[in-house]
């Protein structure tokens, strides 16, 4: 090794010190490579005092880390580091500064149902033989999702949606798996 590589392994073993120095006083919900979570009180002190069920809001920490490094919901920030052996450290802060966070966006519960197979990855076909709807029907509710979150296309809408947590309650992914 030579003596730059040794120079920057100190710098990053110090750094790590001072993390977990740090981590002591920290909202952190941890997510393992399996999904399964652990939450530290602080971090369950910051979610209960918004209302919002630990296992929803994790559901979401589980789809934003697949997609975002950090992502907001309403004042909470949630800032991801996806460790080597896939397990993501999300550390909360609460009463975040503006992100530019959409705000009062009000699709309804039938545009967020699509949103959410979007998300997963369902196609409009898929999408329309689940919800008992015509593709075009699909398409139109889909027009109408970009039209209020200001994007033109699904990938968009979704990061979008993830980012800004706008169908954290009653967080319900349907599973592509099941036909």
């Amino acid at each position: 090794m030579n003596r730059i590589d040794t120079d920057i392994l100190v710098k990053i073993k110090r750094s790590v010190l001072t993390c977990l120095e740090q981590l002591e006083n920290e909202a952190i919900i941890l997510l393992d490579a399996e999904g399964k979570h652990w939450v530290n009180d602080l971090a369950r002190k910051i979610i209960a005092q918004r209302g919002i069920a630990v296992e929803e809001f994790t559901e979401w920490i589980k789809l934003g880390s697949s997609h975002l490094q950090d992502i907001s919901y309403h004042d909470i920030c949630v800032h991801m580091c996806r460790l080597p052996n896939k397990e993501v450290i999300s550390i909360l802060k609460p009463e975040c500064k503006d992100l530019g966070t959409i705000k009062d966006v009000n699709l309804t519960e039938k545009q967020k149902e699509i949103l959410r197979y979007v998300l997963v990855g369902f196609t409009n076909k898929e999408i329309a033989h689940r919800m008992t709807l015509s593709p075009s029907t699909i398409n139109t509710h889909l027009d109408n999702i970009y039209s209020k979150l200001g994007c033109s296309y699904r990938l968009e809408a979704s990061l979008i949606a993830l980012k800004n947590g706008l169908f954290l309650h009653s967080l319900k992914i349907p599973s592509k798996e099941k036909s």
